[in-house]
C-alpha cells in the first residue's frame, strides 16, 4: 500500500515538474499564472478555423489550459520563420473595465483593466442563447429572492454591467470566428505625385529588411476601434534578407511613381463580439474585438531585388498587390521640405531599427482579410501586420528616400505613417508604417502641420 502510495505522488510531482510554465506535446497544456480577480474569457484560434475556449469564469493564480498550441506546430511544418498564435485572455474587472492580453508561457498575467466598458460597447440585439435545465433554475432562484437583476444567462459584474455568464451558451459563430490568409502583403512603399514645375523626375531609395527568430510576433488588435498591441511568440526557423537599393536613382513618369515591396504572409484573424448587459440603460450590448496574428513568412533566403526586377514577380511592383495604401487616417507625421539649389532633398525619411529596446513596425491587412473582417465585424476599426525586435535582436529594418532632381527651392510635403498603439502592459507606443507620400503641395486642400498649412502660392498660409 505505502508502495502505491510512493508511486503516485512520484508520478504526481514528474508531471508537475513537467508541464510547470511551459507546454508539453504530448498533452499541449500550458500553466499560467493570473494576478488579479477577473471575469475571465481566454481563447485560442484553431488551426482548422473558428475559436475555441481553453478556459472561462473568475480566475486567478495557477491555471491550467489544454491548448491549441501543438495543433498548430504541427500544421505549420516549415523551415521559414513562423510563429504559433498565443491564447488571449479577454477579462472584466469589478470597476467596470475591460482588458485584452495574450497568454505568454512563463510570464505571469497581470488582470488589470485597460478601457472603460462604457467606451468600448456598442448596443446590440439580445443574444440567442442555448440555456440548459441548471442554468434557468439558477435565474428563477435569483428572480425569486431578488438577488440579481441580470437577465438569463447574464451574472453581475458590478452596480452597472452584466457579463454573458458562460460562452457555450451563445448560439453560433457571430461572437467569434477566426480565418487564416496566406497572401502577398506590402511591408514598404512610396507613392510621389508631382507635376508641372514642381515635378520629381529621379529618386534615391534604400530599402531592406532583416528577419531572424529575434523577431517577435505580436497580437495587433482593435477594441472598438481603439488598437491595443501585446507581445506573441518568438519565431522559429531561417532568416530572411531582402534589400532594394536600386543605383544611383529611380526614374520617375513624368513626376509619379508607385513602388512596393511585398513579402508573402501567412496570418490569422479573430473576431469576437462579447455580449454585456447595462443595467444603467436597461440595454444589450456588446463589445466587439477583432485581432490580426502572423503566423508564417512563407519565404527564406536571401533576396536583392534590382529596378530590372520590376513587376516580374511579386517582390517589386509599381502596384498593390491586395491592400490598400495606408491612408492618414492611420495617423501622419507630416513633413514640409524645400530642396536645395540643385533641387536635392537628402533623407526625406530614415528610419533604421534594430537592437535599441523594442521597436515596432506594421503593414496593412490583405484584401481578402479586410472583407472577411468587415463583412463580419464592420464596427471593428482598422487593423495592421504588427512585428518588433527584442532587445538583441539581429532583425533590421531601414528606410530612406531622397530627392535627387526635384526643382530647386520649392516646397514638398512627405506625408510619414505612424500608429500610435496602446501596448497591453506599459504606455503608448510608436510603431513604424513603412509608406510615404511625396506631393508638390497643389493639391487645392494641402495638408497642414497644426495650424500652418503651406501651399505652393503662400508658405505662410494659416488654417
Amino acid at each position: 500500500m505505502k508502495l502505491k502510495v510512493v508511486g503516485v505522488l512520484l508520478l504526481t510531482i514528474l508531471l508537475t515538474s513537467t508541464i510547470g510554465m511551459a507546454a508539453t506535446d504530448f498533452l499541449s497544456i500550458e500553466r499560467t499564472y493570473l494576478r488579479g480577480d477577473a471575469k475571465v474569457f481566454i481563447f485560442q484560434p484553431a488551426p482548422e478555423g473558428g475559436v475555441r475556449l481553453l478556459k472561462q469564469g473568475h480566475l486567478r493564480g495557477f491555471v491550467t489550459l489544454r491548448t491549441e498550441s501543438k495543433k498548430w506546430r504541427e500544421a505549420m511544418p516549415t523551415e521559414n520563420l513562423h510563429a504559433v498564435p498565443t491564447p488571449l485572455a479577454i477579462y472584466f474587472t469589478k470597476d467596470g473595465k475591460i482588458g485584452v492580453r495574450s497568454i505568454q508561457p512563463g510570464k505571469p498575467l497581470e488582470l488589470k483593466g485597460m478601457f472603460e466598458i462604457e467606451e468600448v460597447a456598442e448596443p446590440s440585439t439580445k443574444p440567442e442563447l442555448k440555456l440548459p435545465i441548471t442554468a434557468r433554475l439558477k435565474y428563477k432562484l435569483r428572480s425569486l429572492f431578488g438577488t440579481s437583476s441580470c437577465p438569463r444567462g447574464y451574472e453581475e459584474l458590478n452596480s452597472r454591467y452584466c457579463i454573458i455568464e458562460n460562452w457555450e451558451y451563445l448560439k453560433d459563430s457571430y461572437y467569434s470566428d477566426s480565418k487564416t490568409f496566406t497572401e502577398w502583403i506590402p511591408f514598404m512603399g512610396l507613392k510621389v505625385r508631382t507635376e508641372g514645375n514642381k515635378k520629381i523626375t529621379l529618386l534615391g531609395m534604400a530599402w531592406g529588411i532583416q528577419l531572424t527568430t529575434s523577431t517577435r510576433s505580436m497580437w495587433s488588435l482593435s477594441v472598438d476601434g481603439l488598437p491595443v498591441l501585446d507581445f506573441g511568440s518568438s519565431y522559429s526557423g531561417s532568416t530572411l534578407k531582402v534589400s532594394y537599393a536600386p543605383e544611383p536613382y529611380v526614374r520617375t513618369e513624368n513626376g509619379y511613381l508607385d513602388r512596393y515591396l511585398n513579402l508573402p504572409l501567412k496570418y490569422v484573424v479573430v473576431i469576437y463580439n462579447i455580449p454585456v448587459y447595462d443595467r444603467w440603460q436597461k440595454q444589450y450590448e456588446s463589445i466587439p474585438i477583432a485581432g490580426v496574428y502572423p503566423l508564417e513568412i512563407t519565404m527564406s533566403g536571401y533576396h536583392t531585388i534590382k529596378e530590372s526586377d520590376l513587376n516580374r514577380g511579386y517582390l517589386l511592383t509599381d502596384h498593390l498587390l491586395s491592400s490598400h495604401f495606408p491612408t492618414a487616417n492611420t495617423g501622419t507625421k507630416l513633413r514640409v521640405v524645400r530642396t536645395t539649389d540643385e533641387g536635392i532633398y537628402d533623407n526625406i525619411v530614415f528610419d533604421f531599427q534594430g537592437s535599441s529596446g523594442y521597436k515596432f513596425y506594421s503593414t496593412p491587412l490583405g484584401g481578402s482579410a479586410v472583407n472577411w473582417l468587415w463583412s463580419k465585424l464592420p464596427v471593428v476599426g482598422a487593423l495592421s501586420i504588427t512585428f518588433s525586435y527584442s532587445q538583441a535582436s539581429q532583425s533590421v529594418t531601414t528606410y530612406n528616400v531622397d530627392i535627387e532632381r526635384g526643382a530647386p527651392n520649392q516646397l514638398y510635403y512627405a506625408s510619414i505613417l505612424k500608429r500610435n498603439l496602446e501596448l497591453a502592459n506599459s504606455n503608448n507606443v510608436e510603431v513604424a508604417m513603412y509608406f510615404t507620400t511625396i506631393d508638390d503641395g497643389q493639391d487645392p486642400s494641402p495638408p497642414c502641420v497644426g495650424n500652418f498649412c503651406p501651399n505652393s502660392l503662400d508658405p505662410n498660409t494659416e488654417k
